[in-house]
């Protein structure tokens, strides 16, 4: 017989209902996903809820990142990193001990961590930041830091011989004295960063950024330059002996009294530079651009200048003995009091009506015009 209003048999009614209260006493067991774990372990808590009309459990779905992270484990705080402990570890497995182990650190803060003096050597660190840390005097050699950030960091002193440094923000760094011997440098920014007296011989240089860098006395000895920008930085005698460079900016850079002897410089730009006094005993400046730089009294002994721009430079009292001028552009350039010229080396080279022979007269060499020779120097 069945129910009037609900057009089912009494028993079968009551059957259902007994196995829906049944159902929803039993302690709820989470089923488990794919991956091997259970549904309230990939999900957060808080995505459960319970719906009264249907008896049912339906899950929303939350991202498990914190804003502006895609990583699922952003959920959580990162451990507390005890310096010291990490320190001694490291220090013991350099010294090949057993328990000790190699500090390799990604995405940690140690801004304000004691790092000062730190024994790092052949540490690794990617995405670390350091901003404004005290690392001075830390010993980092051959140590890979990775798209890590120290800006404003200090870094006097610090040893980072034979690392290797890549995308690493070390605008603003205090970096006097420091270590980068063999250092192994690529798309890192050195923006405005002191670097004096610091020492970058056999460094190998690629596409960074030292634009308004302290680079005074620093040292690049057997150095590599490559698609670097040095441009408005204070590089007053700088070395760079043996120096390789090839397209890099010095643009408006100050490098009174630096020398670039036995260096070859190709295809740089040096516009409106100021090189009062700098030496390029036996450089080659092939292709280079110094259009309205000031090399007043520098020295281009048996220096090899193809093709480079001198336009609207100013070059006097300038020593060319023996160099190669070889459609060098002097057109506009000032070379009165110029030494070591000889008729064959100005006849060689492109000048114009503005430029300022070594005579002291103006316009284009004419060879056996005697324009060559030297003006007396003027009085002080």
């Amino acid at each position: 017989m069945r129910n009037r209003d609900s057009g089912q048999a009494p028993g079968r009614a009551g059957k259902g209902a007994a196995s829906l209260a049944a159902s929803l006493s039993r302690p709820f067991s989470p089923r488990p996903t794919s991956r091997g774990c259970s549904l309230p372990e990939a999900c957060n808590a808080k995505a459960f809820r319970r719906n009264d009309d249907l008896g049912t459990l339906k899950v929303r779905r939350k991202p498990a990142s914190l804003p502006g992270t895609s990583s699922p484990f952003a959920l959580l705080p990162p451990p507390r990193l005890n310096v010291k402990r990490l320190l001694e570890a490291h220090k013991a497995w350099l010294a090949q001990h057993p328990e000790g182990a190699r500090a390799i650190l990604t995405a940690v803060a140690l801004n304000s961590a004691p790092l000062e003096g730190a024994l790092l050597q052949k540490a690794i660190l990617r995405g670390c930041s350091l901003l404004e840390a005290n690392l001075a005097g830390a010993d980092l050699s051959q140590a890979v830091l990775i798209r890590c950030d120290l800006r404003q960091a200090s870094l006097a002193g610090v040893d980072l011989s034979g690392a290797e440094l890549k995308s690493t923000a070390l605008d603003l760094c205090l970096m006097s004295a420091s270590n980068l011997t063999e250092a192994r440098i690529q798309n890192c920014t050195f923006r405005h960063a002191i670097l004096r007296e610091a020492r970058l011989l056999e460094a190998a240089v690629q596409g960074c950024n030292f634009t308004g860098a302290i680079l005074q006395g620093a040292s690049f000895h057997y150095a590599s330059l490559t698609n670097s920008i040095f441009s408005d930085a204070e590089m007053e005698r700088a070395l760079f002996y043996h120096l390789q460079a090839v397209a890099c900016y010095f643009v408006a850079a100050r490098l009174d009294e630096a020398n670039f002897s036995f260096s070859h410089l190709q295809a740089c730009d040096f516009r409106g530079a100021r090189l009062l006094r700098a030496r390029f005993y036996r450089a080659d400046l092939g292709l280079s651009c110094f259009a309205g730089a000031n090399l007043d009294e520098s020295d281009f002994h048996e220096a090899r200048l193809r093709g480079a721009d001198f336009c609207r430079a100013s070059l006097e009292n300038a020593r060319f003995h023996d160099a190669d001028l070889m459609a060098a552009d002097f057109r506009g350039a000032n070379l009165r009091g110029a030494r070591g010229l000889t008729a064959a080396q100005l006849a060689r080279a492109r000048t114009d009506l503005n430029t300022t022979l070594p005579n002291g007269k103006r316009g284009t060499y004419l060879k056996g015009s005697g324009a060559e020779r030297p003006a007396p120097a003027r009085p002080a």
